[in-house]
Order: structure tokens, then C-alpha cells, then sequence
């Protein structure tokens, strides 16, 4: 097995549990937002209609989605469909925990390949606590990122495997699975998958000795690209007899050659640095971005020196996409999550060169102090020294190692007895000033250098953002889901069909009719400021819930003012440039009557 790929156990666990498994809580407590509503809109169609080869697009109910190919509403919606998830927020979500924690996995292997595993794990640390990847249309999101990065991950990774592996079945099998999980990203985000393939090629051609083991199984590569077309061929084939031209205008012409040459959202134009200048802030949120600029920059020259063909797939799998995706017009922050990991990963390079490098010229500086300590002490502790000096020596080592993590894991250590504080632990330097004593004075300071370098290299680490992480994952506010229940409760208990009445002329927010559609009927105002609302605010006969836009709730009080009435202040949920009124019995679905029932 190639040296690099040795994965410990104990980090492997490690990653799991701090890493993976956070990544599932709290998931289904948060509204589904924009994109989100979008892509669980056409699950829940799928899974009302039956039309898994015509998702529909929000907020039409029978419009058909063809912004991307359909793998990732197949993903979700099959486990919900066998009864194996939930169908809510939870179950739609799911899928892409999945995915990011199999994405961290493979970022733990591809750093045990450059450098072992503090490489892996440091790497898969800066992702977690990179706020936008988790908590922004992130990797805990019904959207298509995870699958993105997941594909990229797994693929790098596979590759890496091919190109090392002595044994043909398992170059073989390295082969078909880069394969597949480039299906994944092709077939959930389109053209956004296709810079996987390219750098990689472009890494393969630049490396002599990999360019000829690519040369000599051509027809492996060759059956593996039949593969991808066998896969994906399908649903573009059916798609293009079904739809024609709009399916190429839409997925290709709009939503890809529009996005880098103009724009379809004013808001998402931005200059080339844009993406470097949002991760340079990030990083510095994260106080990292010194540490992963001097990490790129000794990956760049370990690569160049060593011509080192996995060194160059991670920086090629930086470079590369980010420059392209950086030249085209429009610009959103999720489009490079997918080139992060490599950027992490040169992070994790460094860390794991100072824990490899630095505990030798501590452990010669370390020994020159114990010759000096030596003579003085030697009448006291004997010489040698006595094993019960050791052995108390070695209980202080532990005291002070487990005072120092304990420190740095939970931002502190303090011990109260009666109310009042006896012990008191900040820091790490009085530790180890504890654990080197105790080392220099019996004599085994060798025992104890990478000890003290890591305890070093984990109190740099960005621990406080890692626990403000996993406190993010227990937040979420759902005050569409809650206020829609409710509307529908209410209707049930009264025995009514009264549905909601939906007045939004700027047109609806996706979040926003994911959930109200679900309040049937379902009636949209079909001239501006119809007087209807009159009879649903102020009949009390005809009481109705009212969805409406911040605008129209405007021109409509300007309206009663005009006219002589006096303004409205019925209860009402706000949302995002949009109210919704609650009338009569529905007023128990506002916040304020929530607040005042009992619990």
C-alpha cells in the first residue's frame, strides 16, 4: 500500500465524529431556503406525479425543470419514495449531509496521501469551520453543491489511487470509480463538473511517468469514457426528442454561456478577483489566511522540486477552475466550493511538515539542557535517574498534556468548589512548561518533543470557530413551515376550504411557495389591489389568510388612507419582502399569540 495511504484509525474516527457527524445535526430545523425550495419543489412533484424524467420548475406546478440534468432530485426523492426518510426538511436535506461527510472522508485521504494524516485532518478542520461551506447554500442544504464537491473530491482522490497502484484490478477499480463520481457531478450541476476531467488531464500530460501509464491502458480510459456516456446519454437524448432547442437554451444557452458572458441576476456581477477577495475575507474570519497562503506557497515549491504528480493535482484543481469560473461575469460564492479542499489541503501540507520536521531540533536543544540540568541534579534524583523519578515525571507529563488539550478544546479549564474558583487553566505555555520540567529533569525530553510540537500546532488551530460551528448547527428559524401548519390546522379544525389568497405582483419567492402551496386552494390576485381583500381582512364570515408583497401591502393601505379609512394592523408573520396577514381565527398562527400560549 502506498506510504501516504496508511490512514490511522484513530483519525480516521476522529474525522467522523468531529466532523461528519455535526454535519447532521439540527438538519431539518431550518426553513428550506431559496435554491433549496427550488430543487425540493421538484422532488415533491416527483413524488406526487410520478414524472422522474420531468421534475417541475417552482413555482409552477407543472412547468418542467431543464436548468440541470435530474440525478440529484432522483438521489432525494428515491429513499423518500421507499419510506427509508422522512419526506420533511430533514429527509430532504439528508442526502447532501451525505454527501459532504463522504466529501470530508476523501479530503482525510487525499491529505494522508501528501503528507499523513495531520494533513487530512487539519484540511477537513479549515473546511468545517468555513462558514459559507456548511451553513450558505453549503454542504447541510438541499442544493447541489455537496454532490459537486463530493464528485471532485472522490475523483481527485481516485485518480491519485490509479496513478500509484502497482496491481491492475485495482488501478482498474480506481479507474471506474473516478469515473462514476464524475456521473455524479455531470449529471447533478452540468458544465460545472466538466473542470474535473481537465485538470486532471492536464496534471496527467505534465507528469512523465503517469503520461505513460495513461498511454498504456488507453483502452481502460477508453471504456471508462463509454461508461460515462452510457450513463449519461439517456436523459439528454430524451430530454432533447422531448424538448428540442429550449432544452439547449435553457441548460446551455441561459444558464451556463449567459452566466459568464452577462449576468441573469444584476446582483451576481462582480470583477475578476471577486472570489479570492471573498476568501481572503473568510479566512481571515477563520484567522487562517496567513496560514493557508504560506501553505500553497510550499506545496507550489515541494511540487515544482519534487515533480510531484500529486502535489500538482491539488494545485491544478485550485488554479485551474478557479481561473476560469473567476473570468466570467456572474459570480456567487458557492460556485468555488468545490476548490476549496485543495486549498485546505496545502494548509494541512504545512501543518504536517512542522509536526514531522520541528521535534528534532527540540529534541537536540532539549537533550543540550538536560547535560547542564544533569550535573546539578544528579546528589538529588541519582544517576541514572531512579524509575520512581521517571514514573512521577511521566504522571506530570500526562497532568500537564491532558491540562494543556483540555485548555484548547474547551477555550479554558476552571474548577469551582463552594462557589468560589480553585483552579484556573487557560492556556497551554504553563502546561508545557510543566511537561518540559519534568522531561529535562529526568532525562527523557525525547519522549516528549512531538507531544509538546502538537500541543503547539493544536492550540493554533481555529477551535473557537470549530465550536461556533457546531453551535450554528443547532440554529435555524422555520417561520414558514411553522406558519403554513398552522393556517392548515386552523382550516381543519374549523372544517373550511377557505385556502389562502396570494397578492405578489413582483412574483412569489421560491421559499415561500414551496410551503403556502400547500394551503389549497391556492387563489392569486389577477388584478392589482383587487378589493377582494377588503372582504377577506374585514368580513369576519370570510376571514382568509393573506400572502402579501411588501408593496403591495403599501399601495394597499395608501389606497384605504386615500379613501378616507383608517390603516390595518392585523396580525401577521413577516418574511422576506412579503406578509402574511392573519384575519380573524388565524390569528393565532402570529408570533405574538405563539408567545402568549402556554407550553
Amino acid at each position: 500500500m502506498h506510504q501516504g495511504l496508511r490512514l490511522s484509525r484513530i483519525w480516521l474516527v476522529l474525522v467522523l465524529v468531529a466532523f461528519c457527524l455535526p454535519l447532521f445535526n439540527g438538519l431539518g430545523i431550518p426553513d428550506l431556503e431559496t435554491d433549496e425550495a427550488i430543487y425540493s419543489f421538484a422532488v415533491d412533484r416527483i413524488l406526487e406525479v410520478g414524472d422522474w424524467l420531468e421534475p417541475k420548475s417552482s413555482p409552477s406546478e407543472t412547468a418542467v425543470f431543464l436548468e440541470k440534468p435530474p440525478l440529484k432530485f432522483w438521489l432525494v426523492a428515491a429513499p423518500i419514495k421507499a419510506g427509508l426518510l422522512p419526506h420533511d426538511e430533514f429527509g430532504l436535506r439528508f442526502l447532501d449531509a451525505v454527501a459532504g461527510s463522504a466529501a470530508f472522508v476523501y479530503v482525510f485521504a487525499i491529505g494522508s496521501i501528501l503528507a499523513g494524516p495531520v494533513c487530512g485532518a487539519v484540511a477537513v478542520l479549515l473546511l468545517f469551520v468555513h462558514w459559507p461551506l456548511l451553513f450558505a447554500h453549503g454542504l447541510r442544504s438541499n442544493n447541489m453543491e455537496a454532490s459537486l464537491v463530493l464528485s471532485y473530491c472522490g475523483g481527485v482522490f481516485h485518480v491519485l489511487r490509479w496513478s500509484a497502484v502497482d496491481e491492475p484490478r485495482g488501478r482498474t477499480g480506481h479507474a471506474v470509480a473516478a469515473s462514476l463520481w464524475f456521473v455524479l457531478g455531470f449529471m447533478t450541476k452540468f458544465v460545472a463538473a466538466l473542470f474535473l476531467p481537465f485538470m486532471l488531464a492536464t496534471a496527467v500530460v505534465v507528469t512523465p511517468r503517469v503520461r505513460a501509464r495513461l498511454f498504456a491502458e488507453w483502452r481502460l480510459w477508453g471504456a471508462c469514457a463509454g461508461l460515462v456516456l452510457l450513463l449519461c446519454a439517456p436523459w439528454f437524448a430524451y430530454a432533447h426528442v422531448r424538448f428540442g432547442s429550449q432544452l439547449w437554451e435553457t441548460i446551455l444557452g441561459e444558464h451556463v454561456l449567459k452566466r459568464m458572458t452577462a449576468y441573469l441576476d444584476p446582483t451576481h456581477l462582480h470583477p475578476w478577483y471577486w472570489y479570492l477577495q471573498q476568501m481572503w475575507k473568510e479566512f481571515e474570519n477563520e484567522q487562517m489566511r496567513w496560514l493557508i497562503v504560506a501553505g500553497v506557497v510550499t506545496l507550489l515549491v515541494q511540487a515544482a522540486r519534487r515533480r510531484w504528480f500529486e502535489g500538482m493535482v491539488v494545485l491544478l484543481w485550485a488554479a485551474v477552475p478557479m481561473a476560469i469560473i473567476s473570468a466570467g461575469t456572474s459570480k456567487l460564492y458557492h460556485y468555488a466550493y468545490p476548490y476549496l479542499p485543495p486549498i485546505t489541503l496545502a494548509a494541512g501540507y504545512l501543518v504536517a511538515l512542522v509536526v514531522m520536521l520541528a521535534p528534532a531540533p527540540l529534541r537536540r536543544l532539549l537533550e543540550a539542557a538536560e547535560d547542564r540540568v544533569a550535573t546539578r541534579l544528579a546528589p538529588l534524583l541519582g544517576s541514572p535517574v531512579s524509575p520512581g523519578a521517571r514514573r512521577i515525571a511521566m504522571v506530570l507529563v500526562t497532568v500537564g498534556a491532558a491540562l494543556a488539550i483540555g485548555a484548547v478544546a474547551l477555550g479554558g479549564l476552571k474548577f469551582d468548589v463552594g462557589g468560589r474558583t480553585v483552579f484556573r487553566s487557560s492556556g497551554i505555555w504553563r502546561p508545557i512548561a510543566l511537561i518540559l520540567v519534568a522531561a529535562i529533569v529526568t532525562r527523557s525530553s525525547a519522549r516528549v518533543t512531538k507531544l509538546v510540537v502538537a500541543i503547539v500546532v493544536f492550540n493554533v488551530m481555529p477551535l473557537d470557530a470549530y465550536r461556533g460551528q457546531l453551535e450554528w448547527t443547532s440554529r435555524g428559524a422555520h417561520p414558514m413551515r411553522s406558519a403554513a401548519a398552522c393556517v392548515q390546522q386552523v382550516q381543519a379544525s374549523a372544517g373550511t376550504n377557505a385556502g389562502i389568497y396570494i397578492d405578489m405582483p413582483e412574483g412569489i419567492w421560491h421559499p415561500l411557495y414551496y410551503y403556502f402551496r400547500r394551503v389549497r386552494p391556492v387563489t392569486e390576485a389577477t388584478t392589482p389591489l383587487d378589493p377582494v381583500i377588503d372582504r377577506y381582512l374585514l368580513d369576519p364570515a370570510a376571514a382568509r389568510p393573506v400572502l402579501i408583497s411588501d408593496t403591495a401591502w403599501r399601495k394597499y393601505q395608501m389606497r384605504r388612507a386615500q379613501a378616507g379609512g383608517s390603516a390595518l394592523s392585523p396580525p401577521m408573520v413577516p418574511f422576506l419582502n412579503s406578509l402574511l396577514l392573519l384575519p380573524g381565527p388565524y390569528a393565532t398562527c402570529s408570533p405574538e399569540a405563539r408567545l402568549l400560549t402556554p407550553r
